[in-house]
C-alpha cells in the first residue's frame, strides 16, 4: 500500500515538474517566435524611421535660403505630401481601408499610423493654403489648394471603393503638383509675411493639431482600453512623420530661425521627433504607477511634451 502511494506520489511530482517547466519556457519561447516573425515583417515593411527618406534628402539638397520664394513655397508643399505619398507607395500601401478579409487589414500599427500621417497633412494644408498661399487674410485661396484640403485631402481614410481613399488622396497630390508648377511659372502665389513663423509654430503645438494626439497619451490609463494602447503610440508617429518633414525643411529654408530661436531648441525638437519616429517596441506594455512594466504611452507623451515645449521656446524667441 506504502509502494503504491510513494508511486503515485513520484507520479504527480514528475508531473508537476512538466508542467511547470512547460509554464515557465512557453513564455520566451512565444515571445521568441513572435519576435522572429516581427523581424521577418520588418524587413519587408519599414516600422522604424530613423532617417529622411531619400526623395525628401534630394529635396533638401535642391533648395537652400537663397532658393527664390516661389521654389521655397513649391518645396513646402512637397514636404507636406511627402509622408502621405511614402505611405501609399509603401509595401502594403494604404491599408487603413482594406478589406476585413484582406490579411493587411489586421496590421493596425501601419493603420495608426497612416490615419496620423492624414490628419497632419490635412492640418498643415489649411495653414499653408489659407496663410501663406495669398498675399493678405482676405484673398481668395488658390483654387487648387483649396480643393485638395476641402474635398480630397478631407476625405474619409477608410474607403475601399466608390472612391477609394487612395484615389482622393492621389488626386489631392495632383492639385499641389499643379499649384507647385503654377508657383515655379509666376502664376501662383507663395506670402511667408513676418508674422506667419510665430504663426506656423503655435498653430503646430496647438490644440487643435499636436495636442490632439497629445490627448490620447496622458489619458488616465483606467480610461484606455489595452487594446488601443498601440493604436494611440502608432498615430502620433504618423503625426509627427509630418511635422518633422515639413519642419526639417522649413529650418533648412529659413535658417534665421535658428539664430532667434536657438539651435539648441531646435536640436532637441528633432532629436525627440526622432525617438517618437523610431519607437517601436516589440509589444507595447502599460505599466500601473510603480509597475515594473513598461509604460509606453507614457513614455511616448513625454517625447511629444519635449516636441511641444521646444518649438514652443522657439515660437517666443522669434517673437521676441
Amino acid at each position: 500500500m506504502e509502494k503504491v502511494r510513494l508511486q503515485k506520489m513520484t507520479i504527480f511530482s514528475k508531473w508537476t515538474i512538466i508542467i511547470l517547466l512547460a509554464f515557465i519556457l512557453i513564455w520566451p519561447l512565444t515571445v521568441g517566435l513572435y519576435w522572429i516573425v516581427y523581424k521577418g515583417y520588418t524587413a519587408i515593411d519599414r516600422t522604424r524611421f530613423d532617417g529622411l527618406d531619400p526623395q525628401f534628402q534630394a529635396l533638401l539638397k535642391q533648395t537652400s535660403a537663397d532658393s527664390s520664394e516661389a521654389k521655397k513655397g513649391a518645396a513646402l508643399t512637397m514636404a507636406i505630401r511627402n509622408r502621405l505619398e511614402q505611405e501609399m507607395d509603401s509595401t502594403f500601401g494604404w491599408s487603413v481601408n482594406d478589406l476585413i478579409v484582406s490579411p493587411t487589414r489586421w496590421l493596425d500599427n501601419r493603420a495608426n499610423r497612416q490615419r496620423g500621417t492624414i490628419f497632419a497633412t490635412r492640418m498643415l494644408m489649411n495653414f499653408f493654403s489659407t496663410n501663406l498661399a495669398k498675399y493678405g487674410k482676405v484673398d481668395a485661396e488658390n483654387t487648387y489648394l483649396k480643393e485638395a484640403r476641402e474635398k480630397h485631402f478631407a476625405f474619409t481614410e477608410d474607403s475601399w471603393w466608390f472612391p477609394s481613399s487612395e484615389n482622393e488622396y492621389e488626386r489631392g497630390i495632383e492639385l499641389l503638383k499643379k499649384y507647385e508648377a503654377d508657383l515655379l511659372k509666376g502664376k501662383a502665389i507663395y506670402n511667408l509675411r513676418s508674422d506667419d513663423m510665430y504663426n506656423l509654430l503655435t498653430y503646430i503645438i496647438g490644440a487643435q493639431f499636436i495636442d490632439q494626439p497629445l490627448g490620447l497619451l496622458v489619458q488616465s490609463n483606467d480610461e484606455v482600453r489595452y487594446t488601443e494602447l498601440d493604436d494611440r503610440i502608432y498615430y502620433t508617429q504618423g503625426v509627427i512623420l509630418v511635422i518633422r518633414d515639413f519642419l526639417r525643411l522649413f529650418v533648412h529654408l529659413y535658417p534665421d530661425i535658428k539664430e532667434k530661436g536657438g539651435e539648441d531648441n531646435i536640436r532637441i525638437a528633432f532629436r525627440e521627433m526622432n525617438q517618437i519616429c523610431t519607437f517601436d517596441p516589440l509589444i507595447v506594455l502599460r505599466g500601473h504607477h510603480d509597475s515594473v512594466m513598461a509604460d509606453h504611452r507614457g513614455k511616448m507623451a513625454r517625447y511629444l511634451i519635449a516636441v511641444r515645449e521646444r518649438i514652443n521656446d522657439l515660437a517666443q524667441s522669434i517673437r521676441r
